[in-house]
C-alpha cells in the first residue's frame, strides 16, 4: 500500500519529464559533467581557493559515469586520476586527495590517500568490469583492494580489522584512532567480501557496522569520531561530536542499502532521530549533534536530496513529498554553482528515479542494464 501511495504521489508532484532513452540520457549527469568536469576528466571544486580537484570527486565521477552507461568519461576520469594522483601508475600508489594550483603551478597538495575515495574507486572499476565486460578493470580494482587493505586498515584492540581515513595522521597516540563513518558504505565492503573472499573485508564490514551504531548514540551520526580501546567511541572539546558535510553520507549510504543486505533493518532503525528530526521541521539540518541528539540550520539543497530514500525508508511520507518538491524545484541552479551539494543531488535523486540501486550483496543494479544493450 506504502509503495503505491508514494508512486501516486510522486507522479503528482514531479516537475521533471525524463527522455525514454535511459540507456544514455541522464540530465542531471550531463549538468554535472558540463559545469564541473573538464574535457581531460578533471572534477573541479569551482569556486575553490585553489581551484582543486579531490580523489573523492574522481570517485564520485566515475561511480556517477558507470550509472550513465557513459564509458567514455570513465575512462577520462580514470586516466586523469592515474596521471595526475597516482603519479602515472594507479596500480603502483593510491591517489593522493588533493591536486591544485600552487603558487603558477598546478601539482599534487597533499598525498596522503583517502579510503573513501579509494573505496568508490575500487568499487566502481569491479562493477565497470562485470557491466561492461572489461577484464582490464577487474584487474585494476583487484589491486587497489588489496593495496587498501594493505595500507589504510589496522587491527584496533576490541574492535577488529578497521578502516582508517587514510594511512596517515590518524593515529593519535599508541592507543587512539580518528575515524569518519561516512567512509564505509557498507554495501561495498559487502560487496568486496564477495568477490575476494579469502580477503578480510567481511571483518572490516562488521567493524565499520559497529562504528556506524555505536559512535551514534542518539541515532544522529557525527562527522568524526575518536576511538581507543579503554573508551570505546568518545569525543572531546577538541573533537566533538558534531555531525554535517560528512555525516550526511551515512543516511545516503544507509538507505542505499538493498532491504534485505545484512544490516540494512538495524540500520535504518538506529538512525530515525534523523528522519523524526527531517519531518518536525520539514527540512534536512545542517548540524547535528551524536551526543545529545540537538540539531541546527538548514542544509543545502544536496543535504535534502541525500535524505529522499532514507526518508522513504522510514515511511515519513509527509516530509518526503514536501522535500522532493524543494529538491525538484531548486536543483537545476544547484548543480551550476556547488560541487559537494551537486554530487549529493546526484545520489539521491538517481536512486529515487531507480537509475540506479545496489542488491543484497552489494552488487550494482543499473536502469540501463536492465533495458538497454550496450552498443
Amino acid at each position: 500500500m506504502k509503495a503505491i501511495l508514494f508512486s501516486v504521489i510522486m507522479m503528482a508532484i514531479s516537475t521533471y519529464s525524463y527522455s525514454q532513452d535511459v540507456c544514455y540520457n541522464w540530465p542531471h549527469w550531463e549538468d554535472f559533467k558540463q559545469n564541473f568536469i573538464s574535457e581531460h576528466g578533471r572534477v573541479i571544486d569551482l569556486g575553490s581557493e585553489k581551484n582543486i580537484t579531490t580523489s573523492e570527486g574522481q570517485s564520485y565521477g566515475l561511480f556517477f559515469a558507470l550509472v550513465a552507461n557513459d564509458q567514455a568519461m570513465f575512462d577520462k576520469l580514470l586516466g586523469w586520476t592515474e596521471t595526475h594522483l597516482s603519479e602515472g601508475d594507479l596500480s603502483a600508489r593510491l591517489p593522493a586527495w588533493l591536486w591544485g594550483r600552487n603558487g603558477n603551478n598546478y601539482e599534487i597538495l597533499d598525498s596522503n590517500p583517502a579510503s573513501d575515495s579509494d573505496i568508490w574507486i575500487a568499487y566502481s572499476l569491479l562493477e565497470a568490469s562485470r557491466l561492461w565486460q572489461e577484464r582490464r578493470y577487474a584487474v585494476l580494482a583487484s589491486v587497489l583492494a588489496k593495496r587498501i587493505l594493505r595500507e589504510e586498515t589496522e587491527y584496533l584492540p576490541k574492535l577488529g580489522l578497521t578502516l582508517l581515513p587514510a594511512p596517515y595522521s590518524f593515529q593519535l597516540d599508541d592507543n587512539i584512532w580518528r575515524l569518519n563513518p561516512s567512509y564505509a558504505p557498507l554495501q561495498l565492503l559487502k560487496r568486496f567480501a564477495k568477490a575476494y573472499p579469502h580477503s578480510p573485508w567481511q571483518e572490516v564490514h562488521d567493524t565499520s557496522y559497529r562504528l556506524l551504531i555505536e559512535s551514534a548514540p542518539k541515532g544522529l551520526s557525527p562527522d568524526w569520531v575518536l576511538y581507543s580501546p579503554e573508551k570505546g567511541f568518545y569525543f572531546t572539546r577538541k573533537r566533538p561530536d558534531l555531525g554535517s558535510y560528512n555525516s550526511i553520507r551515512v543516511y545516503l549510504w544507509a538507505a542505499l542499502m538493498h532491504p534485505d543486505a545484512e544490516y540494512a533493518t538495524q540500520l535504518i532503525s538506529h538512525f530515525k532521530p534523523m528522519a523524526k528530526a527531517t519531518s518536525k521541521r520539514n527540512l534536512v539540518p545542517l548540524n547535528t549533534y551524536a551526543q545529545n541528539g540537538k540539531y541546527q540550520k538548514r542544509g543545502s539543497v544536496g543535504f535534502h536530496a541525500a535524505l529522499l530514500k532514507f526518508l522513504d525508508s522510514s515511511e515519513e511520507i509527509n516530509a518526503l513529498v514536501s522535500i522532493k518538491q524543494h529538491v525538484d524545484y531548486n536543483i537545476a541552479e544547484e548543480l551550476t554553482k556547488n560541487y559537494y551539494s551537486s554530487v549529493l543531488s546526484l545520489f539521491g535523486t538517481g536512486a529515487m528515479d531507480n537509475r540506479y540501486s545496489f542488491g543484497p550483496e552489494g552488487k550494482l543494479q543499473t536502469q540501463w542494464q536492465a533495458q538497454c544493450s550496450k552498443q
